[in-house]
Formats: structure tokens, C-alpha cells, sequence
């Protein structure tokens, strides 16, 4: 085991002692006592709360801050700063859960593999998916993925947010929008087209736009989503060329949901995806409004609803079946 010294000056090194699953095993019962105060310190530098990590591991918090205490005593540094309100990684705290991180997820990994390897596929399965997405199409599939898995425990989290799947300990998370080109494996469940939508009343009243120009000048209504970071404003094109379109908001939310609804109630235009207009064109209820030019989100650039996970986590029996099973059912195949 490496000393204080030796960690204060090259705290990589020290971390590197117990990156590797196998080095913490060989150290028995001390080296576990280590492992799991590894463990809380992950946990309170996700939730930057000793409480949240003891809520999430169901110990006092009083447990977490003296194995990290321990943990600080042994390694000579201090990884933790602490204040009567807040708690925050120090520099070197940070440094040194980078090296520990992943090694530590390997473990755990592991460990979850090799106890469901001879058992039928069981646990919390965690999702996150988008709000609209979640409502409209995965909890009909959930509903009877969990009786064909009924040891699964699903534990779905409906968010537009962008999720760091290891981070967050999301199994699974589903997003709208560029193929991802992060370490994650992407599996494409739908193109994600967009397309313009009013109901027969509303273009009754405000006639149909058939040009951008008539969009922005004949006195329409835009029902726009609010994405994570801002409302997402229509793109139109031009002689090549993408502008942003100036057409006044008549309601803005960040579910697509409560979007649809409104251009039901003849409140205005709605663009957006076409899965979660499939019911409302399908009764009559809305129409399509077909424009001269190309309308969009996002200038026009290829986008999907794409599965994603990590691939260390495939090889876990309840990962590998609910992917199978989703991404057959949610891409209009057979569920595996």
C-alpha cells in the first residue's frame, strides 16, 4: 500500500492503487473498508451532499463523512472541502476521483454481472428518456417488458437534460437529436422528423400558410418547446440558407405533450416530431401544413431518438434484455 509521502506527491499513483477491481479484492477486508469509502466519496461528489449519499446507500451520514475521513488520514490529503452548508471536491480530490472513477464503476460492475449470470435478469433498471417520449411511447412497452421481466424494477426518470450515464447510474437513456459521438453506444429507434401541424379550425380562422413569408406576416401563432436551455425557435430556408424565423409565440412549454394539446384547442402552429403526432393526425383532429420551403429545428440537420447506454453495462442480464427488447419494440420490430 503506498504511503502518505507518497500520495502527496503524486496523488495519480496513489489512486492508480485502486483503480484495478482485482487489486482491491486482493486486499481483503481493509482493502473493501477502502473500497467503500471510495464508493461514498463518488457519491457525495455526484450529490454534493453527505446526506444524499447516505440517503442513496441508507447509512447515517455520520458513517460517510468518517469513512472519507479515514480515507483523507490515510492518504495525508485533504479530499473534501467542507463548509457548514456546502461540501465540494478540493483540486486534488479531483484529480484523484478521476483516476478512481472508473475503476471502481468496473467493480461494481462486475460484481452485478457475476450475480445475475446464473439467475433470471432482476434489480432497479434505471432509465431516463424525454417527457413526451416517456409518456407517449416507452410506458406501453414498459408496461409489458415488466411483466415478461417481472423481477426488473424500473426506475424512470423523465428528463430533457443531458445525463452522464456513469455519473448519473443510468442504465439506459434515450435522447433526441445528432447521432452521439461520445463513449456510449447509440442504438437508433426513430429518424425523428419534424413536421409542421395546425388544427383545421385554427387554419379555418388564420388561413394556411403556404411561404416562410406567410408564416411571419399573416398574423400566425407559434406553439414553441422550451428546450434545457432556451425555447427552441423554427429555422426556415432561404435560396440555401438557414435564418431563424420571426413568428410570434402564442404558447411555449417544455412538454410536447401540453403542445399538442394546445394546437388541438386551435391555439396556434406546432413543429415537432412526428411520433407524438400520430394520434391527433390519425382523428383529424390536426393537419399537416406543408410549406414551399424546408421548416426545421436545428437548421435542417440529421437527427434521431437514439437508445444509449454503456457497453460495459450490456453484459448485465437485465441491461442486455430490456435493450433488446426496447429497441425491438420501439423501432416497430419483434421484441427479442
Amino acid at each position: 500500500m503506498l504511503g502518505k509521502t507518497h500520495c502527496r506527491v503524486n496523488p495519480s499513483q496513489c489512486a492508480n492503487s485502486f483503480a484495478d477491481p482485482a487489486t482491491m479484492r486482493a486486499g481483503g477486508p481493509r482493502a473493501m473498508d477502502k473500497l467503500r469509502a471510495l464508493q461514498y466519496l463518488i457519491k457525495v461528489a455526484d450529490t454534493l451532499s453527505f446526506s444524499g449519499a447516505a440517503r442513496a446507500f441508507g447509512v447515517p451520514a455520520s458513517s460517510i463523512s468518517r469513512r472519507i475521513s479515514d480515507l483523507e488520514e490515510e492518504l495525508g490529503v485533504e479530499l473534501l472541502h467542507r463548509t457548514t452548508r456546502t461540501v465540494r471536491l478540493t483540486e486534488l480530490g479531483a484529480l484523484y476521483l478521476e483516476q478512481v472513477r472508473a475503476g471502481v464503476s468496473r467493480l461494481d460492475d462486475a460484481e452485478e454481472l457475476v450475480g445475475q449470470r446464473s439467475s433470471t435478469p432482476s434489480g432497479t433498471l434505471r432509465i431516463s428518456t424525454m417527457p413526451s417520449y416517456g409518456q407517449l411511447l416507452l410506458l406501453p412497452a414498459l408496461e409489458d417488458f415488466s411483466d415478461r421481466y417481472p423481477g426488473i424494477v424500473i426506475d424512470l426518470h423523465l428528463s430533457d437534460s443531458l445525463v452522464d450515464l456513469g455519473r448519473d447510474q443510468i442504465d439506459l437513456a434515450i435522447r433526441g437529436g445528432p447521432q452521439p459521438q461520445d463513449r456510449v453506444v447509440a442504438r437508433r429507434l426513430d429518424p425523428n422528423r419534424f413536421i409542421l401541424v395546425a388544427s383545421p379550425k385554427y387554419l379555418a380562422e388564420r388561413g394556411t400558410p403556404k411561404t416562410l413569408e406567410d408564416l411571419e406576416l399573416q398574423g400566425h401563432s407559434a406553439l414553441y418547446y422550451r428546450g434545457p436551455n432556451a425555447v427552441i425557435k423554427w429555422q426556415g430556408q432561404e435560396d440555401g440558407a438557414w435564418r431563424e424565423l420571426a413568428v410570434p409565440a402564442g404558447f411555449i412549454s417544455n412538454d410536447g405533450v401540453s403542445l399538442v394539446a394546445m394546437a388541438r384547442k386551435h391555439r396556434g402552429l406546432a413543429l415537432l416530431s412526428e411520433w407524438g403526432l400520430r394520434d391527433a393526425l390519425a382523428s383529424g383532429e390536426l393537419v399537416r401544413v406543408e410549406l414551399e420551403q424546408p421548416v426545421a429545428v436545428g437548421r435542417g440537420r440529421e437527427a434521431g431518438i437514439y437508445l444509449l447506454y454503456l457497453q460495459a453495462r450490456y453484459q448485465v442480464p437485465k441491461v442486455r434484455v430490456a435493450v433488446e427488447f426496447l429497441v425491438g419494440r420501439l423501432t416497430g420490430g419483434e421484441a427479442a
